[in-house]
């Protein structure tokens, strides 16, 4: 039957809980990916958390022997920033940003006039991803904001984060407290909404029909994957178990107990 990968001709791969647990590599995952870059086959990595820049994951994917480019990541802050230059003239508008150097990176990028303090509760639009400083002041000010009439957009709605010491609370659990405050839904612009995944289509140059996507979370990974038309591939590493396919009602293309399985024998 010969391996996995020989069946696509390019490959979309999340980040936490299939590359590594926080600072700790999956098994086996640096070397298939070193393996694919033998092979000459493209492949971009895609994650749903927006807290480092592309430069930020290039360092880190470094020290667990992983070498890629910069355009070779796809975080949410880039769909973020991909909705804002479809549908908004941002430049000169404010905002309050509840995230860290990647999502805020790419509200500068667009010219865009970022509030602090009393001061941030008139802002014009909201932002919400992952942020290890969220606290009660910066839930306060987003929902003013929001009530108030902001534009309200999400990085992603992953209630978790995986990690060695169990799930920590992901972007979606700080997102579900500004939600809940606010009384309005955001617009979310990472996985699953098949945005993301279209944007690293656009990174490789290829079709749908051309790639895999590898994930985790059968309810954003394998969801998105599904929505863009993407093959996808679960693997048991990170958050999503083998148990769930049958109660969630999202059926992967192919389940794998790790990365490492797509080159196995090859």
């Amino acid at each position: 039957m010969g391996a996995l990968f020989e069946k696509y001709r390019g490959f979309i791969i999340d980040l936490d809980g299939v590359l590594y647990l926080l600072d700790t590599p999956v098994p086996g995952s640096a070397e298939t990916v070193s393996r694919l870059s033998e092979l000459g086959l493209r492949f971009v990595f895609l994650t749903n958390n927006s807290a480092s820049t592309p430069g930020q994951y290039v360092e880190k994917l470094a020290r667990f022997g992983v070498s890629v480019e910069p355009s070779q990541v796809v975080a949410s802050s880039h769909a973020v920033a991909r909705h804002l230059d479809d549908s908004y003239d941002t430049r000169g508008r404010t905002a309050f940003v509840i995230g860290e150097d990647g999502l805020r990176g790419e509200i500068d990028a667009r010219g865009m006039r970022v509030l602090e303090g009393a001061d941030a509760r008139a802002a014009e639009f909201v932002f919400v991803g992952w942020d290890r400083t969220f606290d009660f002041e910066k839930l306060k000010t987003a929902v003013i904001a929001i009530r108030a009439g902001a534009v309200y957009i999400a990085t992603n709605v992953d209630a978790t984060y995986p990690t060695p010491e169990g799930l920590w609370p992901g972007a979606g659990s700080i997102v579900a407290a500004v939600t809940a405050g606010a009384g309005r839904e955001p617009y979310v612009a990472g996985k699953p909404n098949p945005l993301i995944v279209e944007i690293a289509l656009e990174r490789m140059g290829l079709e749908a029909s051309e790639a895999l996507l590898i994930g985790d979370r059968l309810d954003t990974d394998i969801k998105a994957g599904q929505l863009a038309g993407v093959d996808t591939m679960l693997v048991l590493t990170g958050v999503s178990s083998r148990e769930e396919i049958g109660t969630s009602g999202i059926r992967p293309t192919h389940v794998r107990d790790d990365l490492a399985a797509l080159t196995a024998g090859s």
